[in-house]
């Protein structure tokens, strides 16, 4: 679910689809002159998948 609110977003160049203790764990290649993790995170909130960012 994660993966699909991220993919075709401006800046968003690859999204890497897993799973860790029985939850989904999206890696995200992305410019961060054309899209910022802010910007990442409000789309996974609208889509009813975000839980967190990790750096």
């Amino acid at each position: 679910m994660g993966k699909a609110a991220l993919e075709g977003l401006a800046g968003v160049n690859q999204v890497e689809n897993g799973f860790k203790n029985f939850k989904e764990i999206n890696t995200v290649h992305y410019d961060p002159s054309l899209i910022k993790v802010k910007e990442m995170e409000q789309a996974l909130e609208k889509a009813g998948t975000y839980l967190n960012t990790a750096n």
